[in-house]
């Protein structure tokens, strides 16, 4: 093998593993430049040979190497032609939002070059690795090879042939390797020069954010005479489509499986919603869904538009500037149509100037060739937003005033004025000369305010699909439960992430997102040591979230088991509780393991945790872990469920709550009593409704001694059975009980049907059995004594007697 070459792979190698060389390396060079034990020759030459072939062809094996050069010089191209785009143009001519799409289209380019260099890096790495095995295999056999004076001819054959293969195979291995340096050499190249170029933009962007607070214009009233010199506007127009439609394109090529997914759910789309648009009828007619919530899927255009819009919105995120606005413009008419008529009254004319003003701003925006033509329009929207929103805060204040009850202003007219002000300190600041502020303000109120108009109306036509696809039409099962609260759930989720969309966008609108959000990232970088763990606010921070959105997800989830998903489903007595309970405890418990390592809590060290917590437990937590047990075997046993009549601990009720440490049981007087789960184990306990709601009712009756005993059998079967909630199977059964003197007991016995209240039917049913033997005549004896008085004197006897005193007794 030539000097040269050798040379070039050993620095190759150095530059590629410098870094993870470790002071282990030594002991494993010296063992793979030891001899090898003749014993081990044939086995260690045939895989030694079959390791040569495997490397021989990976490096002859064209694909990725020319996958990387292939995909390098695209690369370098679109990066030459944005350089050129970027060098050519006065960026300071530019306004803010081509400056983001220069500045996304930059970005773009760097993921894409960081993706190639990674790639570029994992295929050098592995001929590196083959250069460095193959050199130190034929180290090792040349060592053999030298040490060994007396071995058979045959084998040292077979070493000298084995050592030729290697250093061919280092050969061919050695040329790929130096192509793929030298491309991660360019590749370097390449993202320094996009580096630069995101830097220049980046520059520029903050030199803007710098001039909203300086005056970088003459004021108005000087603009005819003293307004700088500026290009035209059709050279303004032509400069600003370039840039986004280069940047169109590459975003495109780059989401290319994204687009095709989107552009096939929008095709999708459009029929689903004709045929659900049938289906909400039929949920009206049906009743199981009220005209107004379903009111936007009446206009399945309007509706498909919409989403159309918020579709492109969502997949240009980090696209161009220019699509977005054009997006968001394609929707106006059909937002208009799906607003309800509440918000339409709310605010009034603006949902229809909004638009226009949206159009008239982006159009100027474009057209930045004359400075004073653009101010004068900017200044006369301005004036015109401004009045606008003034006259809708006084008629919704005239409004709140001339209504019957007095009430404080909504948050609508707060939203408005604040409007109002920054629209009124646009304006002030274009007739001052700082066109920038002037600018800004206006864009952010016109896109945070349309954008909102715009998701609002998305949310309408979500929460409307989600209602009509959860909903269950036809006649309604007994037992059966609405979906109510998944809707709600969900609606309660969306209505979160597009607040939280309005606010984001808002303060980018704004630009005081970036520096809002690099203050939050110092302050929560702050970093504070306990003991010898090393905290930061963020940590803390996110520690503090990770564990509100376990706690707020768990028990969501487990509200919608147990009142929409479950109820449906043909499951046995008691699983759906137990489903619904552990789902509970086991998301809380990942959630806070979740948390924990957010944190930076060690999660393996958990095991010295739980044997200390193992060590508590044998000294004085016996009592919580028997009743957590007994808690699990309660969700997997079921012997009670919510709803069940138990009679536990001297006392009866209604189970409420089954938890993992104790259960909640209501008693018939109200009161809400905690039985910890180890006693419904250890103690008897009675389950009134384990297997049913039936319940045997006994009333004991006595009649006298001259009533005909089959007579009253008689009687009390057929009162029994004119009774409403008593069950017909068992029947009713009337016994003899007791033949006593002056009385004759009998026992009716009687079964109560399901989804009724023994308690009432008893009563009825003694009711009955009372007024039925009263209208048969029968007496109910009442109870007899007889006293005898002894000792009494003669005249209190006489007078007991009735007769007077001194009568012969």
């Amino acid at each position: 093998m030539p000097t040269r070459l050798l040379a070039f792979i050993a620095c190759a190698l150095w530059l590629i593993g410098a870094q993870a060389a470790t002071a282990a390396d030594a002991p494993v060079a010296a063992t793979a430049a030891s001899p090898i034990a003749t014993a081990d020759i044939t086995a260690r030459a045939d895989a030694d040979e079959q390791f040569v072939q495997a490397a021989m062809r990976r490096a002859t094996s064209p694909e990725e190497l020319q996958r990387s050069r292939d995909v390098l010089a695209r690369q370098s191209t679109a990066v030459e032609a944005l350089s050129a785009l970027s060098t050519g143009t006065d960026l300071a001519a530019l306004p803010v939002r081509r400056l983001e799409s220069l500045q996304r289209h930059w970005q773009l380019y760097a993921r894409e070059i960081a993706d190639g260099r990674a790639r570029l890096s994992r295929t050098t790495h592995a001929h590196a690795e083959d250069a460095a095995s193959l050199a130190a295999r034929r180290t090792a056999w040349q060592a053999t090879r030298a040490a060994s004076t007396a071995l058979a001819p045959a084998l040292l054959q077979r070493i000298d042939e084995l050592i030729a293969q290697i250093e061919q195979a280092e050969q061919r291995v050695a040329q790929p390797l130096a192509e793929l340096l030298d491309l991660g050499r360019k590749a370097s190249v390449l993202a320094a020069e996009v580096e630069a170029g995101q830097a220049a933009v980046q520059t520029q962007v903050e030199e803007l954010d710098r001039r909203l607070l300086s005056m970088d214009s003459p004021a108005l009233w000087q603009g005819a005479t003293a307004g700088r010199a500026s290009e035209t506007a059709n050279a303004s127009l032509r400069k600003s489509l370039a840039i986004e439609t280069a940047f169109a394109r590459d975003h495109d090529a780059a989401n290319a499986p994204v687009l095709r997914v989107l552009v096939a759910v929008w095709l999708v789309l459009l029929p689903l919603l004709f045929w659900l648009r049938h289906r909400a009828g039929q949920l009206i007619a049906q009743g199981h869904a009220s005209a107004a919530s379903l009111q936007a899927l009446t206009r399945p255009w309007a509706c498909w538009l919409v989403l159309l819009a918020l579709g492109a919105v969502v997949f240009d995120f980090q696209g161009p500037a220019i699509r977005q606005q054009a997006a968001m413009l394609l929707a106006w008419v059909p937002v208009l149509r799906l607003l309800p008529e509440r918000i339409l009254q709310a605010v009034g004319p603006w949902a229809y100037l909004s638009a226009v003003f949206y159009f008239l701003n982006v159009l100027a925006s474009l057209l930045l060739g004359n400075e004073f033509l653009y101010r004068s329009m900017l200044l006369a929207m301005d004036l015109a937003m401004a009045g606008t929103l003034v006259w809708l805060v006084a008629r919704a204040r005239r409004a709140a005033a001339t209504a019957d009850a007095p009430s404080s202003p909504t948050p609508m007219i707060y939203l408005l004025g604040a409007a109002s002000a920054v629209l009124a300190a646009a304006a002030v600041s274009n007739l001052l000369g700082n066109l920038s502020l002037s600018a800004m303000l206006t864009s952010a109120v016109l896109d945070t305010s349309y954008l909102a108009l715009v998701m609002y109306a998305g949310a309408t036509v979500l929460v409307a699909l989600f209602r009509v696809l959860l909903a269950r039409p036809g006649p309604a099962r007994p037992g059966a439960r609405n979906t109510s609260s998944l809707i709600d759930a969900g609606a309660r989720i969306g209505r979160t992430l597009m607040a939280v969309a309005c606010v984001v966008i808002g303060l980018q609108a704004f630009r005081i997102y970036r520096p809002l959000s690099d203050f939050l990232l110092a302050i929560l970088s702050y970093g504070f040591t306990i003991g010898v763990v090393s905290l930061s606010l963020g940590n803390i921070a996110a520690f503090v979230a990770a564990a509100f959105l376990a706690f707020w997800l768990a028990r969501t989830i487990r509200m919608l088991l147990a009142e929409d998903i479950l109820p449906s489903l043909a499951l046995t007595r008691g699983v759906g509780n137990s489903i619904s309970t552990l789902t509970y405890y086991t998301i809380l418990l990942v959630g806070l393991l979740s948390a924990l390592a957010v944190l930076g809590f060690p999660i393996g060290q958990l095991a010295i945790v739980f044997g200390a917590l193992g060590v508590g437990i044998g000294f004085g937590l016996q009592d919580v872990v028997k009743n957590f047990v007994a808690g699990l075997i309660l969700m997997f046993e079921r012997p009670i469920q919510p709803g069940d009549v138990v009679d536990v601990a001297g006392m009866s009720g209604t189970v409420r709550q089954i938890g993992m440490r104790a259960t909640i049981v209501t008693t018939f007087e109200g009161a809400d009593v905690v039985v910890p789960n180890g006693m419904l184990l250890a103690d008897k306990l009675v389950n009134w409704t384990l297997r049913g709601t039936r319940r045997r009712i006994d009333i004991n009756v006595s009649t006298g001694p001259d009533v005909p005993p089959r007579t009253t059998i008689e009687l009390l079967l057929a009162i029994a059975r004119s009774v409403d909630g008593v069950a017909t199977v068992p029947e009713p059964a009337a016994l003899m009980t007791g033949l006593t003197a002056g009385a004759l007991d009998f026992s009716l016995r009687a079964w109560t049907t399901d989804s009724v209240s023994w308690v009432v039917v008893r009563s009825n049913l003694a009711v009955a059995v009372r007024e039925g033997l009263a209208e048969a005549g029968i007496e109910v004896p009442r109870p007899q004594s007889d006293l005898h008085l002894r000792g009494l004197s003669a005249e209190f006897a006489q007078a007991l007697a009735g007769k007077e005193p001194g009568a012969p007794s």
